[in-house]
């Protein structure tokens, strides 16, 4: 969250705002269901289902959020939460390589070309399971949120054979940039934030969405139960959601959100960047992470931790 959104937000309610940043989604998932305390979490929409059934999220009083009015109608009342009794539609986008050219040239098109022997060493992947397995999925010709477990042993066997190739392996968030452009790695699976804070710094670096479809993400504003503010929560959540507020969010951190109202303040060149605002044809090709059955979540995180362990 931008320094001068919480600034704001303090000068105004005398409110001051902690925040800590988990590292993937299964990060976050564990956080909450142990019963760390947090006010407002900011999750990926797969995890919903989770957590409503556990019990772990406060129902979120819309009376209270009246700048609710200014998400778009086709981000609410989604499958994972029926009247938004529990999510707040916060932003959503793309996963995609981020690729210094000056390195490895303007070849690299999808995701199976991670594997050609000449992008060796020169890889880094962030610690997103479903992202990864999923769109390696895809290269074999599989839906990309199967559950069969023949088809994720192919796609474990897959991913055992890039291992040797990929030179950095659960890149924290923070690191992952900055390794990109010091050129410990070339190619990085990434985000439209991450392409545009290395773009600006080496304008060699391209944002490729691989051909076989991305992986599309969406992210929701909860309550947990643990939250020891919740009155302070919901008049956070509300802030932000105020046109001006969502603008300047997305101007600075570059990431698609779903405020009707905020869109015409947001910087133009970014308002219709394709890497931020997927065109119809991208979303329609992509994929979207949704919820995984509880055998289903078992299977994969099974396969990821035989991936993250095996040898090649």
């Amino acid at each position: 969250m931008p320094q001068p959104v919480l600034d704001a937000f303090t000068k105004e309610y005398g409110i001051t705002v902690r925040c800590f940043s988990f590292q993937s989604p299964e990060e976050a998932e564990e956080h909450i269901m142990s019963g760390k305390v947090y006010d407002v979490v900011l999750i990926e929409n797969q995890l919903f289902p989770a957590l409503l059934e556990g019990h772990f999220l406060a129902e979120i009083d819309l009376a209270n959020l009246p700048n609710f009015k200014n998400i778009s109608a086709n981000f609410r009342d989604l499958a994972i939460d029926p009247g938004n009794r529990y999510s707040v539609p916060a932003s959503y986008g793309t996963t995609g390589l981020v690729v210094r050219t000056d390195l490895v040239g303007n070849n690299l098109k999808g995701w199976a070309d991670l594997w050609d022997p000449q992008y060796a060493g020169k890889i880094g992947l962030r610690a997103q399971p479903r992202e990864i397995i999923g769109l390696t999925l895809k290269t074999l010709g599989y839906p990309f949120a199967s559950e069969n477990p023949r088809e994720l042993e192919a796609a474990l066997n897959r991913l055992l054979e890039l291992k040797p190739a990929i030179a950095l392996l659960d890149i924290e968030a923070d690191e992952a940039v900055r390794r990109l452009l010091q050129g410990e790695i070339a190619i990085l699976h990434g985000y439209a934030e991450d392409y545009h804070e290395a773009h600006e710094q080496n304008p060699a670096v391209a944002y490729v969405l691989p051909v076989e479809g991305t992986a599309l993400w969406n992210e929701s504003y909860a309550v947990p139960v643990t939250a020891r503010n919740r009155q302070n929560a919901e008049l956070f959540i509300n802030f932000l959601l105020r046109p001006e507020i969502t603008s300047q969010i997305i101007n600075e951190k570059k990431y698609a959100q779903p405020n009707d109202a905020a869109l015409p303040l947001v910087n133009p060149e970014i308002r219709n960047n394709p890497v931020v605002f997927p065109s119809d044809r991208e979303l329609r090709n992509g994929s979207t992470i949704l919820p995984l059955s509880p055998g289903g979540k078992k299977l994969y995180a099974d396969i990821w931790h035989r991936f993250m362990t095996e040898k090649p």
